[in-house]
């Protein structure tokens, strides 16, 4: 994460409860935690249920950039956060540069993960 720590225009602070995004949105960029605590939930109907929270060293919003889909989850800060953005380009270099076997196991799998997490949620609530 050096190159995205040296261009400071890609920091973002946020304060505890700020929105960095929600569901359903277009994702232009994925979020490495440098510093703080993020919380990702889903919403289903008016119930709200908290799939994961990402701390220090953690990524967030990588999977709308992975599979080109909308952000299946909204995110937002825990305590004082401090995030670096990491544009869908340069994201796009890195996922392009892996290995194509590895690329297809990544898509795969936020495939895997979103049918997952819908159902966890359903199941949570109690909704078939």
């Amino acid at each position: 994460m050096t190159d995205f720590a040296v261009d400071t225009s890609l920091t973002l602070s946020l304060s505890p409860g700020a929105l960095l995004f929600t569901e359903g949105e277009e994702g232009d960029c994925a979020y490495y935690v440098q510093r703080g605590l993020v919380e990702v939930s889903r919403r289903l109907g008016s119930a709200e249920v908290v799939i994961t929270t990402e701390g220090e060293g953690g990524i967030v919003g990588e999977m709308a950039l992975i599979d080109n889909m909308p952000r299946s989850a909204t995110a937002r800060a825990v305590e004082e956060t401090l995030l670096i953005r990491i544009p869908k380009s340069e994201f796009a270099r890195y996922l392009n540069s892996t290995d194509p076997l590895i690329r297809s196991l990544l898509e795969r799998f936020v495939v895997i993960i979103r049918t997952i997490t819908t159902e966890n949620v359903r199941l949570i609530l109690g909704i078939r």
